[in-house]
């Protein structure tokens, strides 16, 4: 049972997501790729399996902003494939697809929404975090861009800068999760965390 779960746990997590942009309304962007390595747990009948996989996101900022000003930080995912078969299974889909983002430190959260890409999504605010779900279900062997997250925030303290992350520091504290649905399985449930968590956006306030 064991060899079983590995393989359907691998399945899975194959399909990557991707995050991070940021600019401001006051002012120059500057644009930085980041990899993000994610650690990732699966469970299915009863047995968890671990893995890991790495996106690579590309983050805009503005290279500073003046305290009490608004700013806008978009979190652009990349492109990501779901594969048709994984380990001799059949990938049928993906769905359920929700990425965390927390709001960016040293500022305030005013509003988020959600923009382009290729499939639908939406965000939507809760306990200070943005949430994006593309609820799918994406088809198993084709790709997908997901939507971008842009936040509306305000400038903090001078002195101190806004940086933007993922969510996440567990797996019961994750910042990604998704269900791979597998042929006569059903839907095995993922949740990944950014290990170690990079600082996708900086702006220094003034």
């Amino acid at each position: 049972m064991r060899s079983t779960a590995s393989l359907l746990l691998r399945a899975g997590i194959v399909a990557p997501m991707a995050l991070a942009t940021a600019f401001c309304l006051t002012a120059p962007a500057n644009a930085t790729a980041v990899s993000v390595n994610w650690s990732c747990q699966g469970t299915i009948f009863g047995v968890s399996q671990t893995s890991s996989m790495t996106t690579t996101v590309t983050g805009t900022a503005p290279a500073s902003a003046v305290h009490g000003t608004a700013v806008a930080i978009t979190e652009t995912p990349g492109s990501s494939s779901v594969p048709s078969s994984a380990s001799g299974f059949t990938v049928t889909s993906i769905s359920n697809l929700k990425m965390t983002f927390p709001t960016p430190a040293n500022s305030t959260l005013v509003s988020a929404s959600a923009s382009g890409g290729t499939v639908a999504g939406t965000v939507a605010i809760s306990g200070g975090n943005v949430v994006l779900t593309v609820p799918g279900p994406i088809a198993g062997g084709t790709s997908f861009t997901p939507p971008a997250v842009t936040m509306n925030v305000t400038a903090g303290a001078a002195g101190t800068s806004i940086t933007s992350k993922y969510a996440g520091t567990s797996y019961s504290n994750p910042g990604m999760t998704m269900t791979t649905n597998i042929a006569f399985f059903g839907g095995v449930a993922t949740a990944c965390y950014p290990n170690p968590s990079p600082t996708l956006t900086t702006t220094t306030v003034s």
